[in-house]
């Protein structure tokens, strides 16, 4: 049990910006409530209004009361309780926390994705062998309306829960992509046949389904509880088959998949049909087949980290909707530790480094101010690269030096402290950074 935990997450949130080499840092662990708590202290002033604007307004408009948003929530209250109780002991103390309607809220988790708006998202993938030094890579790229993102680390106490990081709308938590510790990461984005130039993947046709799990949910329950691209298969092969997977009026998900394998697996899905490809070309994406960024990397002798993660800033894959994305560097001998989730709010910004081994996030990160702050700032694509590249080589040598801490029989808290004090130091710099444009021009 975390001690005085409202006094605790307060300290963490006002903690000041003392110099680059300090910042907050929230740990976003333990029993679901005290994980619901936090979140819920955190983005206590975002929360109701995120629930009104999405939620409960366009309810209102089109005639939906209180207690018919809480029926329609039904279906996923009850295969949660199946799957994963603990989501509903957490959202509960979110909501408590945040001074909202408890059912309301619950219902608002799920129920508000119902209200697809028609914004694609972009994932891709290199293969080991096509990839500098074997490096296994994945990106995301979440095109959405304006929202304010977050990415937390979430360690739950629970037996057989994995620890993951996600970047999810501050106001819950659920998966728009995520990296877990088994090595594991994966996205859920509009389906492959709405996409231009997509993939091949087709699907029979289905009637829709309004009431279930919507892709964010389906995709929180894979990092809690898969360890590779077959058991994420296997969770939405069996979600189907049971009638769980709910998709509305856009009836259906794609899915891309990498594990520390390097096996690169797409998934299509709709209400009653599951497809599946394992991709073993150099560079597969999920739409843009046929642009300039995508050739550039299928032609590259070797694709880096930064030639790779620097195309989501390429037009066309960014674009005015691009609110976030996550470029995962997988480490296949030590997921846990090692894995790097390297993450922009919105696109065009900077990416925050943000380790699987560490316990703590970035403040900023959590409460959504990165992405506030990157909003603001213009796009300075040179800059960003330098620091980047600077950051990346600082990350490789800090890998060593935990590498030798692990082999000279030193505890985890001390490398867990090596992590989180590189991950503090890199997220001071970059708000500074963000706040400051005007530095660019010198």
């Amino acid at each position: 049990m975390m001690p005085n935990l409202a006094i605790l997450t307060a300290v963490m949130l006002t903690a000041p910006l003392a110099s680059a080499a300090e910042t907050s840092m929230i740990r976003l662990a333990g029993t679901p409530e005290q994980i619901g708590t936090i979140w819920g202290t955190i983005n206590k002033e975002l929360i109701p209004r995120d629930m009104d604007a999405q939620y409960l307004k366009p309810a209102a408009k089109a005639g939906i009361s209180r207690e018919t948003l809480i029926e329609r929530s039904a279906a996923y209250v009850r295969i949660a309780k199946e799957i994963a109780p603990h989501w509903l002991v957490e959202a509960k103390a979110i909501a408590r926390a945040a001074g909202v309607d408890e059912d309301l809220y619950v219902a608002f988790i799920d129920g508000q994705a119902r209200f697809r708006f028609l914004h694609e998202c972009t994932s891709y993938a290199t293969s080991r062998e096509h990839a500098r030094d074997g490096a296994i890579l994945f990106h995301k790229t979440r095109d959405n309306g304006d929202r304010r993102q977050a990415t937390p680390i979430v360690e739950s106490s629970l037996d057989g829960i994995n620890k993951f990081i996600a970047v999810t709308d501050a106001s819950r938590i659920r998966c728009s992509m995520m990296v877990n510790e088994k090595g594991l990461a994966g996205s859920g984005d509009y389906p492959a046949d709405k996409k231009k130039d997509s993939s091949t993947l087709r699907l029979e046709q289905a009637k829709p389904q309004y009431r279930g799990l919507m892709a964010g949910s389906i995709l929180r329950h894979i990092a809690e509880r898969a360890s590779s691209c077959a058991e994420a298969l296997a969770i939405i092969e069996d979600f189907v088959a049971k009638g769980y997977y709910a998709g509305g009026d856009v009836n259906a998900s794609h899915w891309l998949f990498v594990d520390r394998n390097g096996v690169v697996l797409e998934v299509c899905n709709n209400s009653r049909h599951v497809v599946s490809k394992v991709h073993t070309q150099n560079v597969y994406f999920s739409r843009f087949n046929k642009c300039e960024a995508v050739h550039r990397l299928r032609e590259a002798d070797a694709v880096d980290f930064h030639m790779f993660h620097g195309t989501s800033r390429v037009k066309p894959l960014l674009t005015k909707q691009s609110i976030a994305g996550m470029t995962v560097e997988i480490d296949p001998d030590r997921p846990d530790l090692f894995t790097c989730a390297w993450i922009t709010l919105p696109v065009h910004s900077v990416a925050f480094p943000v380790l699987m081994g560490q316990s703590r996030t970035p403040a900023c990160l959590v409460d959504g101010t990165a992405y506030e702050l990157g909003k603001k700032s213009p796009p300075q694509t040179p800059r960003w690269e330098a620091m980047e590249r600077s950051m990346h080589a600082e990350k490789q040598r800090l890998k060593e030096k935990v590498k030798a801490t692990v082999a000279a029989g030193n505890p985890e808290p001390a490398q867990v402290e090596l992590l989180e004090q590189w991950s503090a130091a890199q997220a001071a710099t970059l708000v500074k950074a963000l706040d400051q444009p005007e530095e660019a021009a010198k």
